[in-house]
């Protein structure tokens, strides 16, 4: 079983150790396993142009019009998850569509990661372990992709009392009642999708079920670095084959958003270990959601990886590749926003030397107890 076997697999660019729970509180909280991941140098960032994508991937709106429009009828709070999800954000310093900015070439030291996004069933437990409500739930609301969402859903968006569409993208509903919990709206669950990834999660949100898990959010370096699964330098987790998409990973297929044609399995999310893993044991981290890490500021966290809605040829929203980002406020979510945890690599370590001190410590002091007694 998981916890009597540990597989060491060596690459180019990095050494990864499966790791298991080994401790009872852990296991309680059904955190994910980890994958310990050995320091490495790798290429951070696009170090390519992709000459195949687009490069007009942002509006034709040099005045901004479009822009002021939509922080007018949506308010400057809401803006950045909707441009986000959209793809209206701005991305200027970007060699291409997938939001990278010029590579880098860096050294990241030992860390471990999730081998798996949090799932419905994960945040469920720490949900009822410590009575935290999310962003969504405290705004009661959020966005939905309207293929996703019920004809009641709609027909609520769409009357009297509900938020309405985004104008120029009127394929994003707002949706009173749209949380974690229910991710289509009042009249959707997550029955049945348990070993899915948990979204409408904001960046604040992610940080507390990290902080409750004793762990954190991996930072940028640490996410691409596992995210190319011990290859260096090319666009995709298996390396640079774009055929056979639809067994590797979850992406719009078809007339976005009208039309997917499902050859993935799926129009919304994917369960989180759907799919091969990477070379280093590690699932789901290109499509599915966008996974937030640390850093930035809060107005413009960092999110990673793209999300279903996005495609590998960046024929819609961003082009699917390791390097693949954008930045979002702390308070932002949606329907295609979770995360993953991330940890020290030397915590085992660390805790195993203070529990070594501290047991010679306590001989030491029953010794002299015994010499005591003696005399």
């Amino acid at each position: 079983d998981d916890l009597a076997t540990t597989t060491t697999t060596t690459t180019t660019a990095a050494a990864a150790t499966e790791t298991t729970h080994t401790d009872d509180a852990a296991a309680a909280k059904g955190l994910s396993r980890q994958i310990a991941i050995k320091a490495g140098w790798l290429s951070f960032g696009t170090s390519f142009a992709d000459e195949d994508v687009p490069t007009d991937f942002a509006p034709d709106d040099p005045e901004g019009e479009q822009i002021a429009s939509l922080k007018e009828s949506l308010g400057s709070d809401v803006f950045g998850a909707l441009a986000g999800m959209t793809g209206l954000d701005q991305r200027p310093s970007s060699l291409s569509k997938d939001g990278a900015k010029e590579a880098q070439h860096v050294r990241v030291r030992g860390f471990k990661i999730d081998a798996t996004t949090v799932s419905n069933e994960q945040f469920k437990k720490f949900v009822r372990d410590t009575k935290f409500e999310t962003e969504a739930e405290k705004f009661r609301w959020s966005f939905v992709l309207e293929p996703l969402a019920s004809a009641e859903t709609i027909k609520q968006a769409d009357g009297p009392n509900g938020l309405g569409r985004v104008g120029s993208s009127p394929w994003w509903l707002g949706v009173w009642g749209a949380t974690w919990r229910k991710p289509e709206g009042p009249d959707s669950t997550v029955r049945g999708r348990a070993n899915h990834p948990a979204v409408h999660i904001s960046w604040n949100d992610a940080t507390a079920y990290c902080a409750w898990a004793g762990r954190r959010l991996p930072t940028e370096r640490e996410w691409e670095l596992a995210a190319r699964g011990g290859l260096e330098d090319e666009p995709f987790p298996w390396g640079a084959d774009d055929h056979d998409l639809h067994a590797r990973l979850n992406q719009w297929e078809g007339a976005y958003p009208e039309e997917n044609l499902r050859k993935d399995g799926y129009v919304g999310t994917a369960p989180v270990d759907a799919y091969a893993p990477n070379g280093l044991g590690i699932y789901n981290m290109l499509g599915n959601v966008w996974e937030w890490c640390d850093g930035g500021t809060p107005d413009a966290r960092p999110l990673r990886g793209g999300s279903y809605v996005d495609t590998v040829d960046g024929s819609h929203n961003h082009a699917l590749r390791v390097s693949t980002r954008m930045d979002q406020s702390a308070d932002s979510g949606g329907p295609n926003t979770g995360f993953r945890c991330a940890a020290d690599l030397d915590d085992d370590a660390s805790s195993s030397s203070r529990a070594r001190q501290k047991k010679k410590k306590t001989s030491r002091a029953g010794a002299t107890q015994s010499s005591t007694a003696e005399l």
